[in-house]
């Protein structure tokens, strides 16, 4: 787990200590090897009551609640502005009736101690033992805890809100004097107040990220124990805002956990260490064979461009040969912005030449369009990348996706929801109603490498899923899904096993739109071809990483000297 997402309290929490910083905003995430984190363990409810359970049997009653709602009070005080850390602008609480509330109580327990002006609204009386627990300190205390009101106070009355109304058990959207509590809250933070949310945003899915109805929408989540996939795909990613993890001195029974889930049930975010051992290393003595000849196929009449960008990008992911393969038979000669790639009619590439081939981008699902995907799966043992209207054929023509099912070679498929939706013979709601139960099923009905494309994009092999947390809405523009294919293609002609190419791919693709907006370009009006060098540079900051450039020193009579 990431250092920049844990949080722990010491066993006395009396006095305060320092926290993890926040992670910066995503527009401001800094560049290059130092944000290359471990993947973070993700834990669906169920396994989370499990190791609560476990946990608390074998410490005294109420340890957890008490560490949970400490960590929020020490993570907060720090983050407060000058008035409300002398008592004079409030803190609002809100607590639930479960074990969310509990901890909410804790942590205005804590501040209040601190000097800290505290409010508590009460949704309902706590139903649990550890939260009466908690409310009978707080009252004891001091603390003012009150019936939440009807009509909110003033829009900025409030230095921060605390958000301990629902948990991760909650299964159904909001309603009634939760809901209309909730909409106050988002009121109060479109005029500027922050929200920290506990465990998780209240009426947010905490397996799915799917958000129905009434939902908090934070600044900043601390999840209790471990996180939850739905912090990091779907709608979660608007919601949550940045993710802490307050592991609660419990890693035994994080641990227990982990190693007791059936085989197929890991789920970690995806980071570099799960593909950095198998990037592509770049030797002197190599020519540009070393690195594998990929086919682009497709550009249909009017969709030319989109091969192109995912060639040019293939170019730029370190493809030793790029080739382009048109549908359309008016289609360029040349690429003068990219003289290197080879561009030629799609039935007069020797594909059986090439180490890697992706097809779809603009392909079109005509009979032509058809036939030249049926080439390429002729290619039973070549890495291949499948892709946009490829897709669609498959979904259209059964007999062709049994010949994927049939592959021996490693097969990658990059859907967006509305694609998946048609593999799957469904609609988008069901798609994106479970991301990552849909990604593993078209997984295992394909034996592919599936990358379901969207906010918190999952990567699934069958048998492990991995949320993607790098990106940003300037890839939701026309011809980024173009240049993951290209990227995907690159690292597979390269000889990255399928899985890893699609780990990386999609985790520079992100990146390079992070590095992008923070150069100032979008995310509003950020175009697929800004995200080529970007993806270069990215690339460059990893293997960097593997194997660091000692630059050449000056001597002192100023010519340049090998580096001892």
């Amino acid at each position: 787990m990431s250092d920049s997402l844990r949080v722990n309290v010491p066993a006395n929490t009396a006095s305060p200590s320092p926290l993890a910083r926040v992670p910066a905003p995503r527009s401001e995430v800094p560049l290059g090897p130092a944000c290359a984190t471990v993947a973070l363990d993700l834990y669906r409810p169920g396994t989370l009551r499990d190791v609560e359970r476990t946990a608390a049997a074998t410490r005294p009653a109420h340890a957890l609640m008490a560490r949970a709602g400490a960590a929020v009070a020490e993570w907060l005080y720090g983050r407060l502005p000058a008035l409300a850390s002398a008592g004079r602008q409030p803190v609002l609480i809100l607590a639930g009736p479960g074990n969310n509330g509990g901890d909410a109580y804790v942590a205005a327990c804590e501040l209040h101690r601190r000097g800290v002006l505290v409010e508590v609204w009460q949704l309902a009386p706590p139903t649990a033992d550890d939260a009466r627990w908690a409310l009978a300190n707080a009252l004891a205390a001091g603390v003012t805890v009150r019936a939440a009101p009807d009509i909110w106070p003033a829009a900025s009355a409030y230095a921060w809100i605390v958000d301990g109304l629902f948990g991760i058990g909650l299964s159904r959207p909001l309603e009634g004097a939760a809901a209309a509590l909730v909409e106050n809250i988002a009121y109060a933070h479109r005029q500027g107040t922050p929200v920290l949310a506990i465990d998780i945003p209240s009426g947010l899915a905490a397996a799915t990220g799917v958000a129905a109805g009434s939902v908090i929408r934070a600044d900043v989540t601390m999840a209790m124990l471990g996180a939850c996939p739905g912090l990091f795909t779907g709608d979660g990613r608007d919601y949550a805002g940045e993710v802490l993890v307050a592991t609660l001195d419990a890693d035994d029974a994080l641990t227990a956990a982990r190693t007791a889930l059936p085989d197929g049930s890991l789920i970690t975010t995806s980071a570099p260490n799960a593909f950095l051992a198998h990037l592509p290393q770049r030797h002197h003595a190599t020519h540009k064979g070393s690195y594998g000849s990929l086919a682009v196929l497709g550009g249909h009449e009017g969709m030319v461009g989109a091969p192109l960008l995912s060639s040019r990008t293939a170019l730029m992911t370190g493809a030793g040969r790029v080739y382009v393969g048109f549908v359309a038979h008016d289609a360029p000669a040349w690429d003068p912005v990219h003289p290197e790639l080879m561009l030629r009619h799609a039935e007069n590439l020797d594909l059986a030449t090439m180490q890697a081939v992706a097809v779809g981008p603009g392909l079109g699902t005509s009979a032509a369009s058809a036939a030249c995907l049926s080439r390429a799966l002729a290619l039973d043992h070549t890495p291949l990348v499948i892709d946009a209207d490829a897709l669609n054929l498959l979904a259209a023509e059964p007999a062709l996706a049994e010949r994927v099912r049939r592959r021996a070679g490693p097969t990658v498929l990059t859907p967006h929801p509305l694609e998946a939706a048609r593999l799957a013979g469904c609609d988008v709601a069901r798609i994106q109603s479970d991301r990552l139960a849909s990604a593993r099923a078209l997984a295992q009905h394909f034996g592919a490498t599936i990358v379901l494309k969207g906010s918190g994009s999952i990567v699934d092999d069958g048998t492990h899923a991995w949320i993607n947390t790098t990106g940003n809405a300037g890839l939701a523009t026309a011809g980024t899904g173009d240049v993951l294919t290209g990227a995907i293609g690159a690292l597979l002609a390269q000889g990255m096993p399928a899985t890893q190419a699609a780990l990386a791919a999609v985790w520079l693709h992100g990146r390079a739109a992070e590095r992008c907006v923070c150069a100032g370009a979008g995310p509003a009006g950020l175009t697929a071809s800004e995200l080529l060098p970007a993806i270069r540079a990215e690339l460059a900051d990893l293997l960097n990483e593997v194997t660091p450039v000692t630059p050449l020193t000056q001597s002192p009579g100023g010519s340049r000297t090998d580096p001892p």
